[in-house]
């Protein structure tokens, strides 16, 4: 063989086209088993969670986050998958590295307010923490959810204000429309020669009549000239107000139909 022909080593470098053709198959075919199992799982998890009863009316919102997560998840495989092909056929990728670490650093830094709030969002739906249409408290604000998006809770307070609140900022909930409602309680002053039992009954029957659950009565005070009675029991949260007022309107007209001064 020619002193030439050994100086252009082809078949070292056919042997090397042929390791990095093996290396970069293997690769593809590695992204092409993550990117299945990937899509697999994020499916399953969906179907899952959409199958739970209990949070079947954000069927839509939970399929548009598992989408998202996912999509996320393979564009990360993707990149790496890209990376490593190009360190396969001899390219330095260490200047790329360089490059997107500090690129994803100012990202980060920019946007990890708004992955916290993605996150949290996820996790208050899957959680079923509360629903659209419910009453809570978040921290210091009270009202009904209207809307619980990707990345704020949207509430509607008593007097018909709009809070917005981004989900990041969710640590505290306090759900006041499950578990038998909110409780209510009216108080007011008898005479103290009033007579107690026959109160008791009208008070009972007045607060069925205005859709109070679980009614209860008893006197939470009373001196030598009047006594004080309360009648409390259960609404639902987000008739509170209705049932309170309409409880008060009942109350007074049925106490001067049965003649019982207040004082």
């Amino acid at each position: 063989m020619p002193a030439w022909w050994k100086t252009l080593r082809i078949e070292e470098h056919l042997q090397r086209s042929v390791d990095a053709g093996l290396d970069l198959l293997k690769i593809v075919l590695l992204y092409l088993v993550v990117r299945f199992l990937i899509a697999r799982a994020g499916r399953t998890l969906v179907n899952r969670l959409e199958g739970m009863e209990r949070i079947a009316a954000q069927k839509p919102r939970i399929r548009t986050l598992g989408n998202l997560i996912r999509s996320i998840v393979e564009y990360t495989v993707l990149i790496i998958a890209i990376l490593m092909a190009l360190r396969v056929v001899g390219i330095d990728i260490t200047p790329l590295l360089a490059t997107a670490g500090v690129a994803g650093l100012a990202v980060g830094f920019g946007a990890q307010r708004l992955v916290r709030d993605v996150i949290s969002g996820f996790f208050l739906l899957a959680e079923n923490q509360f629903a659209v249409g419910e009453v809570v408290t978040i921290g210091a604000v009270t009202g009904t959810v209207e809307e619980v998006g990707m990345r704020t809770t949207r509430l509607r307070d008593e007097q018909g204000r709009m809070v917005v609140i981004a989900n990041g900022d969710i640590s505290l909930v306090t759900n006041h429309s499950r578990m038998g409602g909110v409780r209510t309680s009216v108080e007011f002053r008898v005479s103290a020669d009033a007579d107690l039992q026959i109160l008791s009954n009208l008070l009972r029957a007045t607060a069925e009549e205005a859709g109070i659950q679980t009614p209860l009565v008893g006197v939470s005070a009373f001196d030598a000239a009047s006594v004080t009675v309360r009648l409390s029991g259960e609404v639902p949260a987000a008739q509170r107000e209705a049932c309170e007022l309409r409880l008060k309107e009942l109350l007074h007209r049925r106490l001067r139909e049965a003649e019982v001064p207040l004082l």
